[in-house]
This record gives structure tokens, sequence and C-alpha cells, in this order.
């Protein structure tokens, strides 16, 4: 919650129970900030425009239509989309289509990209499906994809996969991962 004045704007509620009933909790900056030390009290999206940088081999990627964005063509380590902060690449998403999903899993190269994703540090593979449907891709091997799909979780525990369930949820989650990490930094987000 952000409220409208120049001081402790940034308050939040608590949904929780006590003594058996429902309560809930208005909680400013300070009393957060007091409750539990170096947390922080979580902040929208930053204001302004968010620069994007699509990786030059993506092909049919997203063009975050009506988003307050700018895009640039430049080839990425690793991911399909960047967020840029002073011309650098600070977070990455993967887009992945269940097909496209299923045939990285089988042919290996997952692992892979998982790998380079792993050492760019805030990075998201967003999968435009939903996972029960990942079963369906190749039949007779759907249970084989999700065994492949698991060990490379456990093995690269910091590189988060999410499965939004269309093209247009994913989109969404990637501007909004992108745009949070660009606003994690406190430094402007234009190119």
């Amino acid at each position: 919650l952000v409220l409208d004045r120049p001081r402790l704007a940034r308050s939040q509620f608590v949904f929780t129970s006590a003594r058996g009933r429902p309560a809930v909790w208005w909680q400013t900056q300070t009393t957060v900030q007091l409750a539990n030390p170096g947390a922080r009290v979580p902040r929208g999206r930053a204001a302004g425009t968010l620069a994007i940088a699509v990786d030059t081999r993506e092909k049919y990627g997203w063009r975050f239509t009506g988003r307050p964005v700018t895009i640039e063509r430049r080839a990425l380590a690793g991911g399909d989309y960047g967020a840029v902060v002073y011309d650098r690449v600070i977070a990455v998403v993967e887009r992945k289509t269940l097909v496209n999903l299923a045939a990285s899993l089988s042919d290996g190269t997952l692992a892979f990209q998982m790998q380079r994703l792993a050492e760019i540090g805030r990075c998201a593979i967003v999968v435009e499906g939903d996972y029960p449907n990942l079963f369906r891709t190749q039949p007779g091997r759907g249970s084989w994809l999700a065994d492949m799909l698991g060990r490379l979780v456990v093995r690269y525990p910091e590189v988060p996969i999410v499965f939004a369930g269309s093209r247009k949820f994913a989109e969404d989650w990637a501007y909004r991962f992108l745009g949070a990490a660009a606003a994690d930094t406190g430094e402007p987000t234009l190119l």
C-alpha cells in the first residue's frame, strides 16, 4: 500500500488470526523495520520506462504492447529477455513454449541453458503453458519429461521455472519480474 503523503508513504496490511478470530493489522514502514530489522517493505515496479533487451536469436518474441518499455535487440549471454540498467543486463528471463520445453528437456539443452542462467544471477524460465499439459506434448514420455525437469530444478534451485498458463500471462509475468529486478537496483531504468 502506497499512501499519498510525504513521510512514511509505504505501509502494509497483515491478515492473520488472533485468539481464533480473523484480524487485520496495519503496519507503517517504521513498524515493519522495527519488527524485522534488515528486511525491506516490498516496492512496486519502478516508475518510468523499463528498458528491456531482447536476444537477437529470439523469434516471435513478446512485444510488451501497452507497457512503458523501451526494447532493444542485442545478443544476451543467457535468456531471451533482460532488464537493462545503465546499459547492463541485471536480470534475464528465458521464454519457453511447452513444445520447446519438451524438446530442450529431451535433447539436454535445457541443462546448459539453466547453467548459463544460474551464472547470471537474477533469472527465471517462464513457460507459456500449464504443467499438466507437459505430459501431453510427447505421448508416453510425459513422466520422463517431468522427472528430467525435477532433476534440473534440484540441480539449479536458483533458476525458478514458472508455468504461466498462456503466452499472455507469461509475457505479463516476465514484465513484472524484469520490472521488479530493475526497481530493486534502486537506479533509473532508462537506457
